[in-house]
Order: structure tokens, then C-alpha cells, then sequence
């Protein structure tokens, strides 16, 4: 889970995806959800599931991506001051944009110099070609027409000229790829080292997140074949509020009403409700059978393991203690056990769900059409 500043659109994705939001601390708060959720649901299959692993394939591009940008990183860029530039190179220029005489806002360098690869089609058609056959230190005009439909209104169709300075032709020394560059600028001595340190890496990563994609689907397939008769009314009705409120006040802190706030994102107001209410839904639902597996395989979670999981966000969040966290992000007790309780059915679920080979999948596809 990553913390950050978010719109109130995306609160609806923190509190519906991770956490529930209501209920208190008490000495067994997981028994309490079981208490009010079990008798609602009807539990399918959730053990002895079968799936397919997940296998990402680490390829060589994978490793010549990272090669090439430590060619990068240490390529040096010399400054030229001789020369004529011509397509292909990249030069260092600074310019002052007007239209009419009058300098216009964003059409000037500032000083700062910037680099453009001539060629590359970047500035407005005409521009590039204007600069080649120039040297460095020559100052001159770029005169080009912005296009009918150019992002600002204001620049759409005028005529502008630039005027521009070629500071200086940049020219890229690329250093040899070998034991040297490597030694001076990784933590291994040769490439044989280093790359087999990228290959690991990549098999790593792709293995968690094929472990991730597995279990994921596993669950799916547990909500998927479980139901549930009635939802706990109050719960939906809060956190939809909840959400709600939040869409309101970052309505109000951009300084206009809900319907156009939701409208810069594509929303009507009734068609946001609507997908909060099915999100909520979604999610209670997950929920509440991952409390009702938990209480009849007598899995639960400890003050501890959730003190655990406190220690664990405000790490991320960088804030200092729990109070704030509560207040920031709208969590209670409740969710930090719940949290934990998630990833313990989730890794339970997998644990007893049986591997199948891509062949027994394809056999098992073609005896269900049959």
C-alpha cells in the first residue's frame, strides 16, 4: 500500500480495497465480525482449489535495458563550440518567443539553455530545421506558426518568432561496456557479476508478483463461489456516506459544486453513487466471507500482529503515531486486524489449493466443452 496525498475519488480505492471502516477494539474483534457477518453467508469451495501457475519469463531484453542505461547514466556529454549543426545532433540553444512584438508566457528559455536533438520532430513544425547550418554562438530568428490546433487557445494559429542563440553542439561519449565501467559504477567488479545480479533480480521480482497474481485469482474464485443473502445495511450506508463526504469537501476545497467536480472525471453524481455502492458491496462482501473462512478454520489475529501492522503503516506513511495515522486515513481499530486477518486467509486459501499444469487446464477446458 503506497500513502500519499490523494483526490477524494481515490479514497473511494484505499478504503474499499484495504480496510473496513467501522467497529472498535474489543477482546476478540475477530470473533465479533464472524458474529455479524457468518450468518449471511454461504461459503463455496475454498479449499483444494485448483490453478495454474503464474511463470513471467525473464527475458535477455529485460537485462540489456538495464545495460544500456548504465551506458547512460555514464555517458559524458561534451560541449562542441565548433562545427555546424545538421540533422541528428543535438545542440544546447536558448531562445525568447514573441508573437507581435510581445514576449507570450512558456516561450522562453530563461537563460537556462535546453537541449534539442535536431530531427526529432519535438518544437512546432519549421523550428528544427531553422537551427541546422547555424554554429554555436550564432544568434538568430526562428520564425514558425503555431497549428490551428494547438493546445493553447492563445498561441493557435499565430505567427511567433523566436529569438534564438545556438549555445554550443552537444556531443555523447559513450564509455565501453565492460569490467571497468562496471567496477566504477555498480557494486559488482565485472558484467559477468552484474548481470547475473540483474537476472536474480528479475526472476525475484517476477516470482513475487506471479505468487501475488496467484493468490489473487485463488481468492477471486472463493468470492466468486460463495454468496451472501443480506449485506449489513449500516455498514453500507456509512461507508458510502463517508465517501461521499469526502467527495463533497474536495469539491469544496477546488472551489466548485460536486457535479462539476465529478464531471472533470468523467462522473455524473448518479452514476458515482452507483459505483460507490457496488464497489461497497464488492468489498463487504469480500469481507464478510473472509471473516466467516476465518472463524470456521479457527484462524484469528493477535494484539499483537496488529500492533505489528500499526508499526508497519506508519513506517510508510511517515507519520509518527497512531492517532494521526487514524485520523488521516479514517482508520480504526478494527482495520488493522482485518488487515492482518486478509493476508492470513489469502496465504491460507493458496496454501491448500493444488497446482495444476497448463496441460491438465487445457484437458479440463476441452472436456467441459464436450
Amino acid at each position: 500500500m503506497k500513502f500519499r496525498k490523494i483526490s477524494a475519488l481515490l479514497v473511494v480505492v484505499m478504503m474499499i480495497s484495504l480496510f473496513s471502516g467501522c467497529g472498535n477494539k474489543s477482546k476478540g474483534v475477530i470473533e465479533d465480525m464472524a458474529k455479524e457477518y457468518s450468518k449471511y453467508v454461504t461459503l463455496g469451495e475454498y479449499k483444494g482449489l485448483s490453478y495454474v501457475p503464474t511463470k513471467t519469463p525473464v527475458s535477455e531484453d529485460n537485462i540489456q535495458y538495464d545495460i544500456q542505461n548504465l551506458i547512460s547514466q555514464n555517458t559524458k556529454e561534451n560541449k562542441i563550440m565548433t562545427g555546424i549543426a545538421t540533422e541528428g545532433d543535438t545542440v544546447n540553444i536558448d531562445y525568447v518567443g514573441t508573437i507581435d512584438g510581445e514576449e507570450f508566457e512558456g516561450g522562453s528559455t530563461q537563460g537556462a539553455g535546453t537541449d534539442l536533438e535536431l530531427g526529432s520532430g519535438s518544437y512546432i513544425e519549421g523550428f528544427e530545421e531553422q537551427i541546422e547550418g547555424h554554429s554555436p554562438g550564432d544568434a538568430f530568428d526562428v520564425e514558425v506558426t503555431f497549428p490551428d490546433d494547438y493546445g493553447s487557445t492563445d498561441l493557435a494559429g499565430k505567427d511567433a518568432v523566436f529569438q534564438t542563440v545556438l549555445n554550443y553542439i552537444v556531443e555523447k561519449e559513450e564509455p565501453k561496456y565492460d569490467d571497468a565501467l562496471v567496477a566504477s559504477a555498480t557494486d559488482y567488479s565485472t558484467v559477468e557479476e552484474y548481470e547475473k545480479s540483474l537476472l536474480d533480480e528479475y526472476k525475484k521480482n517476477a516470482a513475487e508478483s506471479d505468487l501475488s497474481s496467484d493468490k489473487s485469482s485463488l481468492f477471486q474464485q472463493v468470492i466468486d463461489n460463495s454468496t451472501v443473502s443480506e449485506y449489513p445495511q449500516e455498514e453500507v450506508e456509512q461507508r458510502i456516506k463517508m465517501v461521499m463526504d469526502n467527495v463533497e469537501q474536495e469539491a469544496e476545497a477546488n472551489g466548485v459544486d460536486i457535479n462539476t467536480y465529478l464531471s472533470n472525471y468523467g462522473y455524473t453524481l448518479e452514476d458515482f453513487k452507483t459505483n460507490i455502492k457496488d464497489s461497497v458491496q464488492t468489498y463487504i462482501k469480500e469481507k464478510m466471507v473472509v471473516v466467516t473462512i476465518a472463524e470456521k478454520e479457527k484462524i484469528t489475529v493477535t494484539d499483537e500482529e496488529a500492533d505489528a501492522k500499526v508499526k508497519e503503516l506508519l513506517e510508510m506513511s511517515g507519520l509518527s503515531d497512531k492517532e494521526t495515522l487514524n485520523q488521516q486515513y479514517g482508520f480504526t481499530d478494527e482495520d488493522y486486524y482485518y488487515e492482518v486477518l486478509y493476508t492470513k486467509i489469502m496465504d491460507f486459501i493458496y496454501d491448500n489449493a493444488v497446482k495444476a499444469s497448463a496441460t491438465d487446464a487445457s484437458s479440463d477446458d476441452a472436456t467441459s466443452e464436450e
